[in-house]
């Protein structure tokens, strides 16, 4: 599912406003400085002449004077640089600055899309920042063991240890996670945690329930695999793909063939991936095939959930609370 032409032009639009942004920005900054600091503007204006002049010996061919000029841009360098950090400024002050070091802006790194487009290109195509809200209030910093019952607060110190190690060597290890477990063990909310964590250090991020996920396949039945990789590039290329509640969509040979084609292709591009099911591996292997299953026990690090329905529990408490509140209302009242 590629970009529209309405857009991709829409996307580079905000690269050309980044862009003036950024010349502005860097224009007021040297407005501050040649302020201040009158002899930088000095300064600059003879390392722009120390440049000139040294590419024209380059192309007289005349070698003797290079040592002397590239010594002389140096001392000009060292002294621009000493004078900015004097007053207080970084060494690089009056260099542009870029919203995006990796492709300075533009979008591209070479002919490659850059990591900050294909971020743009996946909220586009599918809406990611529905998440925003959500990991807002479901992240590391919210998490409380005293939601869990007392056989998950043994547990659940290895399997937040586990999530945590996900997101902190991200970079590093490519590794995937399966999570199964009754309903209402928070593996959804752990998913949202790593969500959250890999969103905020700049990795591109797509969730989808079973049901949004197969939906979305359901209006194409093509098998070209090459079709299949150009309309899908931006779902196979995001950094990590998290499937939620995968097993209570109507599974059939269509839905697992799809989803043994993205798990396969994710893996051979090392995009990591998050399935949470509230199948047990039996019954997941069964619904989904022993050649699916052999697919992801070989690839994916298995984190059992257990014990009662966190929200079951949550709402009985809330409710026990909410009839000890009125009867407190009641007795203040009777005084």
């Amino acid at each position: 599912m590629p970009l529209t032409n309405r857009q991709y032009d829409a996307v580079m639009r905000d690269y050309d406003r980044r862009q003036y942004q950024n010349y502005r920005q860097q224009r007021t900054r040297q407005d501050e400085i040649y302020r201040k600091i009158p002899r930088i503007r000095e300064i600059e204006e003879g390392i722009s002449s120390c440049s000139l002049e040294h590419a024209q010996r380059v192309f007289d061919a005349e070698p003797d004077a290079l040592p002397a000029l590239r010594e002389k841009l140096s001392a000009l360098r060292r002294e621009k640089e000493f004078l900015l950090k004097k007053e207080g400024y970084p060494a690089d002050y009056l260099e542009m600055h870029y919203t995006c070091p990796d492709c300075q802006d533009t979008g591209y790194v070479g002919r490659k899309k850059c990591r900050c487009f294909r971020n743009a290109e996946i909220q586009l195509l599918y809406s990611s920042s529905r998440l925003q809200d959500i990991l807002s209030e479901e992240n590391f910093s919210t998490l409380s063991y005293e939601v869990y019952d007392e056989n998950q607060q043994a547990a659940m110190p290895a399997v937040i240890r586990t999530c945590r190690d996900f997101a902190d060597t991200f970079d590093r290890d490519f590794r995937n996670l399966l999570f199964y477990g009754p309903v209402g063990t928070g593996k959804t909310f752990l998913s949202n945690c790593i969500a959250k964590e890999l969103l905020d250090s700049g990795h591109s991020v797509i969730y989808f329930t079973a049901f949004q996920f197969f939906e979305r396949f359901s209006v194409s039945s093509s098998g070209e695999a090459t079709e299949f990789i150009q309309r899908y590039e931006a779902l196979l290329d995001s950094d990590l793909l998290i499937l939620d509640d995968i097993g209570t969509e109507m599974a059939n040979t269509f839905t697992v063939s799809k989803l043994f084609q993205i798990l396969n292709e994710r893996a051979l591009r090392r995009k990591s991936t998050i399935i949470s099911t509230n199948l047990s591996p039996k019954d997941f292997r069964d619904i989904y095939s022993e050649r699916l299953f052999s697919r992801i026990t070989s690839s994916y690090t298995l984190v059992k959930f257990a014990g009662s329905d966190i929200r079951i529990r949550k709402k009985i408490s809330g409710s026990k609370a909410d009839g000890k509140n009125e009867r407190q209302q009641k007795f203040l009242h009777s005084w």
